[in-house]
């Protein structure tokens, strides 16, 4: 699939004491890229959650491996793509490229969660609807 593109600029407040971009905010960008991949595919979140009761897409591992720094003023860009659809979760990875290489790779694992009927305060994980998984074929 063709990965979705989030191109930031690394301001002051994304970094630590030596200007190195702190790492949680990779995680930030993620989420961001993620949200970002649906609505590209016509798919806003805000519409999602009222067409198929969603409560959300929580996520139930995320990991990065850190291959290069990104400091103050670099400009970055984020893809982002599904790599795999289950049943009731979706993997996205994401790769973050700085002048010309890439210095984070990272990947979401998350829950395709349905507001649960019985007690709508919960949430029960739910089948992935095939129309969904169809937009994010190429």
């Amino acid at each position: 699939m063709t990965p979705s593109r989030l191109e930031l600029v690394v301001d002051f407040a994304d970094c630590d004491p030596a200007r190195v971009v702190f790492y949680p905010r990779y995680f930030n960008w993620f989420d961001r890229a993620t949200e970002r991949l649906f609505r590209e595919r016509g798919l806003p979140w805000p519409q999602l959650w009222a067409q198929y009761r969603l409560a959300g897409f929580p996520i139930v591992d995320a990991g990065a491996k850190f291959l290069g720094p990104s400091r103050f003023g670099d400009r970055i860009v984020v893809e982002s793509w599904i790599d795999e659809w289950r049943s009731k979760l979706f993997l996205t990875r994401h790769r973050v490229h700085n002048g010309g290489s890439v210095v984070v790779e990272g990947h979401e694992l998350r829950v395709w969660a349905l507001r649960d009927p019985a007690d709508p305060e919960s949430m029960k994980a739910g089948p992935v609807p095939e129309e969904i998984r169809q937009r994010f074929r190429d």
